[in-house]
């Protein structure tokens, strides 16, 4: 009888690891999922999040700088940083937004 009990015992300890497992794992496939969704949306658009350019072009906002596409090179002042383009202030005055994913080289 005692050996039923323990091996009761156990499985019900291990039920509840086991819940505990499928809970956190749950969570996670929660977090892919909404990444996935954002990630989708991005390709659709053509337009991508970059958290390290935004906080870049942050760090330089007002001042002058120089940001290389494929086809452009664009020199002027960083008026704001989006999640995913920049806005530029040319030395001419034209205001000039520049998608992230557009640019090869800012310096």
């Amino acid at each position: 009888m005692w050996f039923l009990f323990s091996h009761r015992r156990r499985l019900a300890a291990q039920i509840q690891r086991l819940k505990k497992r499928v809970e956190e794992l749950t969570t996670k496939a929660d977090l892919l999922q909404d990444r996935l969704s954002q990630l989708e949306s991005e390709v659709r658009s053509g337009l991508t999040v970059n958290p390290e350019l935004q906080t870049f072009f942050e760090s330089q906002t007002g001042r002058n700088i120089s940001i290389s596409t494929t086809s452009i090179t664009v020199i002027g002042t960083v008026l704001a940083a989006g999640v995913d383009a920049v806005e530029i202030r040319e030395n001419t005055g034209d205001i000039v937004i520049i998608p992230y994913n557009n640019i090869s080289v800012a310096q």
